[in-house]
């Protein structure tokens, strides 16, 4: 290229950038260039994440109240019962044993009354006889205080044999009633959901994890409810009745719509942290297998999912003055200046922020962008940026000019 016209190229640069500083004088174009949205009734459905497990909603851990051998086992696993219905028999030889020593107790406990009976009716007929002799002067004050003495103290045998028959009636009846125990019956209508014990097992009266402690376990499918963990810094915003949706592990795109139905008020530790159990009862369809103890997420919704005057979550900033005291502020563009707003806030979730006071649907709020909005001052001009079409942007690329310069 001719040094001419490397020269005359550079001159056509600067004119260029020249005109481009005189139009945007000329227009007095100072103002910020800012995103605006308009506050309007949004709906605004925070929620708060959980997990947890699922279980049915009325589930019973059968264990037995005395220690036997497993005689005989009625049900099977998946079994439908009623409430009432036998269920397993355990051996009751120990138990029948007890009931016929305490019958035989009981047996004598009878003839002892009946022999202090016969005793007092003889002795009330000495001391009747006695009291005639004294009458008379025939015996002495000492013999006819015997004969008192004596007829009182059958007195007394008597009332403690009967006391000793009640005994044995009441040791009777507890050695009936352990009898009965022998066979179980199902507490429930429901479904055989666990039947850990076996035919000739130990069962064991107690209700720790030891086997034979658990001899099934039985729940009515008909009912689930999840079983969620909230962290204690939640848990003050959940109430009853609230909307859950819950996701089971082996269905994690199907929400199971619920309410929570209750709230713990005792924590639960978990991992060194604190949260309170919270259950949802689930309405599930009956076309899913749902089971106990399946694992789940869930998401409670805060609020009624109504409409709010609302505003982007961007748009709110904070001020805290040297009290600590936090002030809630948005930017509105009012006329073209920028005006610093002081609102209350209410809900939010990850889109919409609710405001409670200081503004009024159809104001233009500043939303960013932030760099931008961190530095406005009151009364600062701004102008809404204004999006490129399609057109615009085709007309740009037809007017960039592609100067070709070739060596003479």
């Amino acid at each position: 290229m001719k040094p001419n016209k490397k020269i005359l190229v550079a001159l056509a640069i600067v004119a260029l950038i020249a005109t481009a500083l005189v139009i945007k004088a000329r227009r007095g174009d100072s103002s910020k260039q800012v995103a605006v949205a308009v506050a309007s009734e949004q709906a605004i459905r925070p929620t708060i994440l959980a997990s947890g497990v699922l279980a049915y909603l009325n589930e019973v851990n059968l264990t037995s109240e005395v220690v036997a051998k497993v005689r005989e086992i009625l049900v099977k696993e998946g079994d439908t019962v009623v409430e009432g219905q036998l269920l397993l028999r355990l051996d009751p030889e120990t138990y029948r044993n007890a009931i016929e020593r305490e019958e035989a107790s009981r047996r004598q406990g009878v003839i002892s009354i009946e022999r202090q009976r016969l005793a007092l009716a003889l002795a009330e007929k000495k001391l009747a006889r006695g009291a005639q002799l004294f009458e008379r002067k025939m015996i002495g004050q000492s013999e006819y205080d015997d004969l008192r003495n004596a007829r009182d103290l059958t007195r007394v045998e008597l009332k403690s044999s009967e006391e000793a028959l009640r005994r044995a009636d009441a040791i009777l009846g507890e050695a009936r009633e352990q009898f009965s125990k022998t066979d179980i019956r199902s507490p429930i209508g429901g479904v055989i959901v666990a039947l850990p014990i076996k035919v000739g097992e130990t069962a064991i009266a107690s209700t720790n994890a030891f086997a034979g402690a658990q001899l099934m376990k039985i729940a009515d499918t008909s009912a689930i409810q999840a079983e969620l963990m909230v962290d204690e810094a939640d848990v003050s915003k959940i109430a009853l009745g609230q909307d859950v949706n819950v996701y089971a592990a082996a269905y994690p795109d199907l929400a199971l719509v619920g309410k929570v139905h209750q709230i713990a008020l005792a924590p639960t530790l978990v991992n060194q942290g604190r949260s309170y159990e919270v259950t949802a009862l689930l309405e599930a369809p009956k076309d899913i297998a749902l089971r106990s103890g399946m694992s789940a997420r869930a998401d409670i919704f805060l609020g009624d999912g109504g409409n709010k005057l609302a505003v982007p979550v961007e748009a709110v900033g904070t001020d805290v003055d040297e009290a600590k005291k936090a002030t809630r502020f948005v930017w509105v563009d009012r006329d073209g200046l920028a005006r610093k707003v002081t609102v209350e806030v209410g809900l939010s979730d990850d889109k919409w922020e609710e405001i409670t006071s200081g503004l009024k649907a159809g104001d233009r709020v500043i939303t960013g962008p932030g760099k931008v909005v961190r530095g406005l001052v009151e009364g600062e001009r701004v102008s809404e940026i204004e999006e490129k079409s399609d057109k615009d942007s085709d007309a740009a690329d037809e007017s960039d000019i592609e100067v070709e310069v070739t060596d003479e």
